[in-house]
């Protein structure tokens, strides 16, 4: 396959020998100088050391890990020690830098990578820049006279095709980190962001995915079809494998270059030459040569990490000279200005088997780096493991002398005096059981009993363990994760103001990653994803005037802390008063478990059919109960009303009674003043005028009109005497 295709290669036409020999010289120069640049900085010394005590290695019992080496391995077999009379001294490694590393890494990965939601969104700009065409638009959708309400339709009009092109776009993005395990790869810069203080994510590169489909002919045959195509991923790096531009400082994209290590199989090599854009002549020599070394780094066992059968393959991102690209016969190339071109290139074995433009027009380096604790002047950090690095030290030498004096005192030292013998001639004397002594006559000793002594070795247990304890102590001080956090220790706070408290004060540390994360991996990385569609897509919908809104991968940190008021929450959902949507409030709450609400909601077609199926038997009947209810208190208030009416009309009759009794009659209105008073009545209003008495004369007596009864007689004497009462003779 090889042959063939280095054969249908052949009839390019080849660059010019010297410019291809004049960019590679400079290339291998850069190189250089990036190798160089970052081992005289001392990162890799710090990450040998954090590598050894994240896997319980040090100097004391290096010589007891097992390794791969054949020499190594023959001398276990022959138990060859370099110093048999050497003291034997305790080398256990009490590893507690694994833990730590470990449980700092997943608790922010916990935090910064949930599975319902993201830290990042595409938005339309508030107010969107038009261009000359959409300015065109506008005049001619005015008629060339200004209208303020066909002004305002027009820009709403802009805006709702800005929304929905945001929407387009942060869907295909996420697609794309979907599909490269975003998730995944990001678990493992943050893993190695926290071991070594550094981790870095390369993207957006291009990949190209296949996919297959089955399709039916008109004949009933099945076929298999197999589509490709490309499209950016993002993908973790190994900071061993990383070399940025040593001038950069504590940014990488503030270099002139970056080179990024691979190593690749035989068959990966063979894979290339089928691959546009590769130089099949230089790969097939390539593969003739064998693989090369360029300072592959010792594993912390001491083994290579690179086999034999691997080879090194370099890839460069940079500015190149246009000229040398020209020659190379680098596409595309022409209607560029400048000198300097952002381009890639490739190199196996010191070969140059590729060189193209660079996938984004802006030359932005594919790369990020997180600083777990940034250094000054370099961009890599200080994880976990060398925060605490001291604080290992001290419990290992704490531990170790423990052990010896265990071992020390746990049986005591025998002194034997000049001339004491065993009785059987041996030379050895060692203690045995029932074994027999001879106290010759030029002993020192007069009496057998000080022949022999023994004493014991003190214990310091406890002040030893005291050391040990204050090294767990420091531990959570120096990396800012108490034990608790982790699960380790079960000393939490009993009431829930200080358990709250405690764990503010613990966030505060992933609270300050999470920023950095935000500022140094969200924002340029997905705005590189925005680039590459702008650039590439060819859809053109879900392009316009957007920015990436990253909302703070800080605010998933501070989830948790929400949760707690989330649940007190509860007893306002149901309130009309302060419009809390329940379906919202649920989701939220279920976020903070960390479960997809999607898996408890119901689906848009569910809730159709839901709301489409014949009403409950018992809803209905409830509902016709309270409606039933409401009729019967409507009643009710109607009835209130006029009872109340009636009585206000019976009240005002008898008021209007009793004064037209007072008008006819003023001399009784202090009487009925002084009845209403001593009722308890009191007069609304004491100060008006008091009614006037008016003198009215006297009514006459009624005149009698019926003959048989004298009108007011004057005394039963009277009628008696006029023959009324009785009949006198």
């Amino acid at each position: 396959m090889l042959k063939s295709d280095i054969e249908m290669n052949d009839t390019e036409d080849k660059p010019d020998d010297a410019l291809r020999a004049q960019l590679l010289t400079t290339l291998l120069g850069k190189r250089r100088e990036a190798v160089s640049g970052r081992q005289s900085s001392g990162i890799e010394t710090d990450w040998q050391e954090d590598e050894e005590h994240y896997q319980g290695i040090d100097d004391a019992n290096r010589r007891y890990q097992s390794t791969y080496r054949m020499g190594n391995l023959k001398g276990w077999v022959e138990v060859r020690d370099s110093d048999s009379k050497a003291p034997t001294r305790s080398v256990v490694f009490l590893n507690i830098t694994r833990p730590y590393v470990d449980a700092a890494a997943a608790r922010v990965s916990d935090m910064l990578l949930p599975i319902d939601d993201r830290a990042w969104e595409i938005q339309a700009t508030p107010i969107p820049r038009l261009g000359a065409a959409v300015r065109q638009q506008l005049i001619d959708f005015m008629g060339g006279v200004y209208d303020q309400q066909k002004m305002e339709t027009f820009v709403q009009g802009q805006k709702d095709q800005a929304d929905k092109a945001a929407e387009g776009m942060q869907r295909e993005i996420d697609d794309c980190l979907v599909e490269s395990n975003w998730h995944g790869e990001v678990r493992k810069l943050i893993e190695d962001s926290a071991r070594l203080g550094s981790g870095v994510l390369k993207g957006p590169f291009p990949v190209k995915q296949s996919g297959k489909i089955v399709q039916r002919d008109a004949t009933g045959s099945v076929s298999q079809i197999v589509i490709s195509e490309i499209k950016p991923a993002s993908k973790r790096v190994d900071p061993w494998n990383f070399f940025p531009d040593p001038a950069c400082g504590d940014d990488i994209h503030q270099g002139g270059f970056t080179w990024e290590r691979e190593y690749l199989s035989r068959r990966q090599l063979l894979e290339m030459v089928s691959m546009p854009g590769y130089d099949t002549e230089q790969i097939s020599a390539a593969l003739k040569e064998g693989p090369s070394q360029t300072g592959a780094r010792e594993a912390t066992d001491g083994t290579t990490m690179r086999q034999d059968e691997q080879w090194e393959m370099w890839i460069f991102y940079g500015y190149c000279d246009t000229e040398q690209l020209r020659a190379m016969g680098v596409e595309d190339i022409e209607g560029i200005e400048g000198d300097k071109i952002p381009a890639m290139a490739v190199l196996v074995n010191d070969r140059l088997v590729k060189v193209t433009l660079s996938a984004l027009d802006s030359g932005d380096f594919p790369y990020d780096v997180l600083a777990w604790q940034a250094r000054p002047g370099m961009p890599w950090g200080m994880g976990v493991g060398r925060q605490i690095r001291t604080v290992q030290r001290m419990l290992n030498g704490a531990v170790r002398a423990t052990m010896d004096n265990s071992a020390l005192s746990a049986a005591p030292q025998i002194i034997i005096g000049n001339g004491v013998t065993p009785a059987d001639g041996a030379s050895d004397l060692s203690l045995k059981p029932g074994r027999v002594w001879r106290l010759n006559p030029d002993s020192d000793a007069s009496d057998v009993r000080a022949a022999f002594n023994a004493f014991v070795v003190p214990s310091v247990q406890a002040e030893l363990m005291n050391v040990v304890e204050f090294a767990l102590k420091m531990a959570e001080d120096t990396t800012g994760m108490p034990a608790m956090l982790q699960g380790i220790r079960g000393d939490a706070p009993k009431t829930l103001g200080g358990m709250q408290l405690q764990n503010n004060n613990a966030s505060s540390v992933l609270r300050r990653l999470a920023k950095r994360f935000d500022d140094y991996v969200t924002r340029p990385h997905i705005e590189r994803y925005f680039d590459w569609m702008m650039q590439h897509s060819p859809d053109d919908s879900i392009k316009g005037d957007m920015q990436v809104d990253v909302r703070a991968s800080s605010a998933l940190v501070e989830r948790d802390a929400q949760q707690q008021f989330l649940i007190q929450m509860a007893s306002f959902v149901r309130d009309p008063v302060y419009g809390v949507d329940p379906a919202k409030y649920f989701a939220e709450l279920v976020k903070g478990q960390r479960m997809d609400p999607k898996r408890f909601m119901l689906s848009a077609e569910e809730r159709a059919q839901q709301s489409q199926r014949p009403p409950d038997p018992l809803i209905e009947a409830k509902a016709g109960e309270a409606a039933a209810r409401a009729t019967l208190l409507a009643a009710q208030t109607e009835e209130t009303k006029a009872k109340t009416a009636t009585k206000n009309v019976e009240g005002l009759f008898g008021a209007t009674q009793a004064a037209q009794n007072v008008a006819m009659n003023p001399s009784i209105a202090p009487a009925a003043d002084a009845m209403w008073a001593a009722s308890g009545g009191q007069d609304a209003t004491p100060n008006d005028p008091a009614i006037p008495v008016v003198d009215v004369p006297a009514l006459p007596p009624e005149h009698n009109t019926n003959p048989l009864t004298p009108a007011n007689p004057a005394s039963p004497n009277v009628g008696v005497n006029a023959g009324i009462e009785g009949g006198a003779q």
